[in-house]
């Protein structure tokens, strides 16, 4: 009985040490005020840019926080439907595509941590063409 609880045991703090690695290796937010630019470029080609100041921790707190989107919760965090007051359709594969600098991200708003000088792209997509 002893000899099978030897690999489980190895398996389970293999994933702590894991989690840990993980958890001291992820972006830390920065503290104090921040300057942000936010650009939203809307379904008929015309761009709003917001300047502004936050000490937000995610992109998605700053977003809201700013009113640039409109506040909604899904299941896996901030899900924009509507930006700068522009609602996407989503039967007619509308949604709002999220990019840092011109280039494609990898988290979304809520996971996106932010900081001081950096500029985000929201633009009216259309089609899903994965």
């Amino acid at each position: 009985m002893k000899k099978k609880l030897f690999p489980i045991l190895g398996l389970v703090l293999a994933a702590a040490l894991l989690f840990g690695l993980w958890y001291a290796a992820k972006p830390e937010a920065q503290t104090g005020s921040k300057a942000l630019t936010v650009e939203v470029i809307h379904g008929n080609g015309e761009a709003k840019t917001f300047d502004f100041r936050t000490d937000a921790q995610t992109l998605a707190d700053a977003l809201v926080e700013q009113e640039i989107v409109e506040d909604n919760q899904g299941a896996y965090g901030l899900y924009i439907l509507t930006a700068d007051g522009e609602t996407v359709n989503e039967a007619a594969q509308e949604w709002w595509c999220i990019t840092k600098n011109g280039e494609s991200m990898t988290t979304g708003a809520s996971d996106t941590v932010i900081a001081d000088g950096e500029r985000y792209e929201l633009t009216f997509t259309v089609g899903y063409g994965f």
